[in-house]
């Protein structure tokens, strides 16, 4: 074999070579990354379980970058910065989400949010929190003690649906008498409801009884309005009844108010009172001595006697002074209508009476 035919050989597997790389460039979307250019975004995640340099960030299933670093954030949270194609916008609003496939690798996705337009792009120094889907054997793993729990609950059931069975079984098919006599009630409750269901077609049956339900159910609506009305009549009753208690309460609160003030002076007329009674029990004691004016009074039958002799002498005085008390009026009368009668001068000066 001559140098030709190995340098052409070797210039065709470098062709190949080239074109297979370029092949997988384009399947794996790395090509645009190299023509044009990119933007850095955070993302900042309570876990970032499966990310690593070079997890895809993809927007609506589409990939637009892919993860250039991964660090412990000083929250306590992992802060991921990503580089974003230059021409696919971001927003403020929107939110990653970390999701794994059954083989453990994993992918941020960009969810779109629901703000209403005009929409707010995306800023250097913006960080969009983020949010970690369960991988779904994590999740079947955490499901698992919860469906073992269910199983066993199902198994219990089970055994608890079996032994009503038998029950049942024994109950229905068995010897126990208890089945007839279930029987035995069952007919005469049948029997007892026929008689009933008799009754009722009886009462219903006749044309007089449904003529009185029909007008017992047409006066339904009168008895109805009475009793609108005396509930009604109730409702003013205790209407005015709540009046009068406000009264009573407004007369009762001065009262209530002054209470301390109305004791005291009723204590201070109690006390009052009680010197009256003193003093009136003092003066009855002191009528009933004999050495008093009073006492002497009550008591010395002389003394009675010699005050009533003196009342009589009185009325008798009276009695007698009355006819010239008369006299002096008449003589006075006369003089002030005849002053003549008083003699000689009284007829010179002939001066008027004074009536």
């Amino acid at each position: 074999m001559n140098d030709r035919t190995v340098q052409f050989r070797v210039g065709v597997m470098v062709l190949a070579t080239a074109i297979i790389a370029g092949i997988l460039i384009v399947l794996f979307g790395d090509l645009p990354s190299l023509v044009q250019g990119n933007y850095p975004i955070r993302m900042r995640f309570l876990d970032a379980r499966g990310v690593s340099t070079g997890t895809p960030v993809r927007k609506n299933g589409i990939l637009v970058g892919r993860v250039t670093d991964v660090t412990l954030d000083e929250r306590g949270g992992v802060m991921v910065m990503a580089d974003i194609d230059s021409h696919v916008p971001l927003y403020r609003d929107e939110q990653p989400r970390i999701s794994g496939s059954l083989l453990g690798d994993a992918e941020i996705s960009l969810v779109p949010g629901r703000v209403v337009p005009p929409r707010t792009r995306l800023q250097p120094d913006d960080v969009l929190e983020g949010i970690v889907v369960r991988d779904p054997v994590e999740a079947f793993s955490t499901l698992e003690p919860k469906l073992s729990t269910a199983l066993d609950s199902l198994v219990a059931a089970s055994e608890t649906v079996s032994k009503l069975a038998v029950t049942i079984d024994k109950t229905l098919l068995g010897d126990d008498e208890r089945f007839d006599k279930l029987i035995g009630k069952t007919e005469k409750a049948l029997d007892d409801f026929s008689v009933a269901m008799t009754g009722v077609n009886d009462i219903i049956g006749d044309e007089a009884a449904r003529r009185r339900m029909k007008e017992s159910i047409g006066m339904l609506p009168d008895v109805l309005g009475d009793l609108r009305t005396a509930v009604k009549g109730i409702g003013a009753t205790v209407d005015s009844a709540d009046r009068n208690l406000r009264n009573i309460e407004g007369l009762t609160r001065p009262l209530g108010e002054r209470g301390e003030q109305i004791v005291t002076r009723l204590d201070s007329t109690i006390g009052r009172l009680d010197e009256v009674l003193l003093q009136a029990s003092g003066f009855v004691k002191s009528l009933n001595e004999s050495e008093g004016t009073l006492g002497r009074l009550v008591r010395d039958p002389k003394l009675y006697e010699e005050l009533s002799d003196t009342v009589s002498n009185v009325n008798r005085i009276s009695r007698e002074l009355r006819p010239i008390i008369n006299d002096v009026r008449v003589f006075s009368d006369k003089i002030a209508r005849h002053p003549e009668s008083l003699g000689v001068r009284g007829a010179l000066d002939r001066r008027p009476g004074l009536k």
